[in-house]
């Protein structure tokens, strides 16, 4: 089976590199990567030619910004039979093509999501999502694991179904995450079957590792805003209650324990969640059906 690896990017190198360098050491080496990159300048040249004496780069350019933009045109590029959407941050251990292609022969599902690891330690790379308990992906599970870069599918799929370039970063909209899950739940809707294997690993930086208290309370506020936008458009108000009021209590008891900060992670992450909900009852119910339905087939 070969890969088609779709690696949207904007602003990084060394990161890259650092991908680039975990597919060089892939025991699966039948694969092909598609760089969209979106950067102004030619910063990237001089390590794509490099890394293309190893294995195949199709090397995109693309000025305007928004990574589900970037994935649309990774995506009518594919030739593999199997398809990922890497973070420019994340990195692959060694076996993990092996092991998804291995995972893929034994099952009859459509597509499998992946555990986030960090970087440097065997600890989940965030706090809200990976657990061990592996299963068949519905969407209110979809909405806990939903995350772009630890998803495989079969590249009919992808041809299939398009990323709604109105949701995540760089789209112009308040909705700063959620094209992963609202791609997720496209997938299901569309009936495919989706599993969890909490045995396949992918690396990520902690955002809490790499980003200052300023970016984090923006990341928590956008994250939220779009997390609140997707479940508006998918779930009963009950669901968006349960998901949000429990984090209350969080805001206090950090604040007696001293961790200011993340008292300030909680709010700032409750505040996007409720204006994202509130985003999404004022839409016109119309957008919301369009929205849920869309596809983009690659002919």
């Amino acid at each position: 089976m070969r890969f088609s690896l779709v690696l949207a990017t904007k602003n990084r190198v060394t990161e890259v590199e650092r991908f680039l360098r975990s597919l060089a050491t892939q025991s699966h080496t039948d694969f092909e990567v598609i760089i969209v990159d979106q950067n102004r300048d030619d910063r990237l040249v001089e390590l794509i030619e490099f890394y293309s004496q190893k294995f195949f780069i199709l090397h995109l350019k693309q000025l305007e910004s928004g990574l589900s933009r970037a994935r649309n045109l990774g995506r009518s590029h594919i030739k593999g039979d199997l398809v990922a959407f890497p973070d420019d941050d994340c990195l692959y251990p060694p076996e993990l093509l092996a092991q998804v292609v291995r995972f893929f022969r034994d099952s009859q599902t459509e597509g499998v999501i992946a555990r986030a690891l960090d970087i440097d330690e065997d600890k989940n790379a965030f706090l809200y999502c990976g657990d061990d308990n592996s299963g068949i992906v519905d969407l209110e599970k979809a909405f806990r694991i939903g995350i772009t870069f630890l998803m495989f599918f079969h590249a009919h799929i992808v041809k299939e179904i398009a990323f709604d370039e109105t949701i995540g970063p760089g789209s112009g909209t308040p909705w700063g995450c959620g094209e992963d899950m609202d791609y997720l739940f496209k997938c299901i809707r569309a009936g495919y079957k989706i599993y969890y294997n909490a045995k396949l690993i992918v690396r990520h930086p902690n955002p809490f590792k790499i980003y200052n208290f300023r970016q984090l309370v923006w990341r928590e506020y956008s994250y939220g805003r779009g997390n609140g936008y997707l479940m508006g458009n998918n779930f009963p108000t009950s669901f968006v209650r349960a998901e949000i009021l429990p984090n209350f209590p969080y805001v206090i008891t950090y604040m007696f324990k001293g961790r200011f900060d993340y008292s300030v992670y909680v709010a700032a992450a409750i505040i996007g969640m409720s204006l994202g909900y509130w985003d999404s009852v004022k839409q016109p119910k119309s957008i919301q059906t369009m929205q849920k339905s869309t596809v983009g087939s690659i002919s």
